[in-house]
């Protein structure tokens, strides 16, 4: 006899999940003001028409503010991606919310993600469709291996240093002395070991590494389009399967060496920017649950001159940021994270600052799980400067803004910083 969930599908994991004892998918998505959700379907041969289209019922698909189903593989057939279309209040972008059923939109809990051959940031700015035009989550039978090591993690105390690092300007150049064909790439850093052990090196921190929109421009980063997946445009493999895989491949030979891997992680904010920007995603799933907007809910807040700010504070987007760590950390091996901007997570529902209890640093602070991972603030935004402030010492490291800037200034010899007599 079949259960609830195998019928219906179940809210809980977010995301496409594979159930091997089912061979089936999960397919699990939130979205608080949604009035239809519909699951696409597409096969490698035709990228702009679902070869099927599944409305949820809110009778049998819908749990509180979770629309949920549940497919075998005979019903998903020749599928190997999937996105979402979404109805809603219809108002225009920023205000309240954005919804548009012609957008074809990727699940934020994507852990694979697929760039048509006709991907354009621009398909997805304003209203209409970009079918065929938009990044894809991808259908992996049997799930993402986690493979995890066995070997003991390698932690450093007093003698850490810690190299920051891009991983695409690492090894670019012809100088690095990396293959040509592993320059720039997650592959390239492990041909690098030998020399950061020469350099004395105890940790690396990767700058940005999240994928994002690969035709934003922005060469550093800090764009997210996507928490869960490496950026694939960092690897030296094809398809985005391959490219976790070298990822992982690098975090274990930097772990031989003994050097730990922390991330510089940026949740404070995402590629789709402000109300000119692409409707990829958050802003068509739930547009207000996601983003931080003004007191008249008809604008968003542009708190860290990115055009938009996520909002921490709501219990989803909390889920979301706790659950990305969390498979970074566990299925992923990360040692820790570097939080870029992290002050902004102070802030309440409405936008306004809390020193006292700000929900995701004290979730992230009172989660056992973190216990032997590193938290490394970067206690600050334009708006805030929280040195010592919001995050518990005995959990938390913190960047020191004004001390590098005096050591910097120091070195330099500036005029006012050294004695002349």
């Amino acid at each position: 006899m079949s259960s609830w969930s195998q019928i219906e599908g179940s809210p809980q994991p977010l995301g496409a999940t594979w159930l091997q004892s089912e061979q089936s998918y999960n397919f699990a998505l939130y979205s608080r003001h949604a009035s239809n959700v519909t699951l696409l379907l597409y096969t490698t041969n035709d990228l702009i028409k679902p070869v099927h289209r599944i409305s949820l019922e809110h009778l049998t698909h819908k749990s509180g503010r979770i629309w949920h189903c549940r497919l075998a593989l005979d019903e998903i057939g020749q599928a190997r991606y999937y996105a979402y279309s979404i109805e809603g209040p219809n108002k225009p972008a920023a205000e309240f919310d954005a919804f548009d059923p012609d957008k074809v939109l990727l699940d934020p809990y994507a852990t694979l993600i697929f760039f048509p051959p006709n991907f354009r940031r621009s398909a997805s700015v304003g209203r209409g469709s970009n079918a065929g035009r938009a990044p894809l989550g991808m259908l992996s039978r049997g799930s993402v291996p986690i493979n995890r090591n066995t070997e003991p993690k390698p932690r450093h105390a007093s003698d850490t240093i810690i190299y920051e690092m891009h991983v695409r300007g690492f090894t670019r150049r012809d100088n690095s002395g990396v293959a040509a064909e592993k320059r720039g790439t997650f592959a390239g850093v492990i041909e690098k070991i030998s020399y950061l052990k020469e350099l004395g090196i105890t940790a690396v921190e990767l700058m940005p590494v999240f994928q994002h929109d690969p035709d934003e421009g922005n060469y550093w980063g800090y764009m997210p389009l996507n928490f869960f997946s490496p950026h694939q445009g960092y690897a030296a493999a094809s398809d985005a399967v391959a490219a976790r895989a070298e990822f992982k491949a690098m975090v274990k030979a930097l772990h031989r060496a003994g050097i730990e891997v922390i991330l510089d992680v940026v949740y404070n904010h995402t590629s789709e920017a402000g109300a000119e920007g692409p409707n990829y995603s958050y802003r068509g799933i739930c547009n207000s649950s996601y983003y931080l907007l003004d007191t008249g809910m008809t604008s968003y807040r542009n708190d860290i001159g990115t055009g938009n700010v996520l909002r921490s504070a709501h219990r989803a987007v909390r889920k979301m940021i706790i659950d990305s760590l969390r498979l970074w950390a566990r299925d992923m091996e990360i040692d820790g994270f570097r939080f870029d901007l992290a002050s902004i997570f102070s802030r309440n529902y409405d936008g306004s600052i809390n020193l006292e209890n700000p929900p995701l640093i004290s979730e992230i602070t009172g989660g056992a799980e973190w216990a032997g991972v590193r938290l490394i603030a970067e206690p600050w935004d334009p708006a805030s400067y929280e040195l010592g402030r919001s995050f518990p010492g005995l959990s938390w490291s913190q960047w020191n803004g004004k001390f590098r800037d005096d050591v910097r200034a120091f070195v330099k010899g500036d005029t006012g910083k050294v004695a002349t007599s």
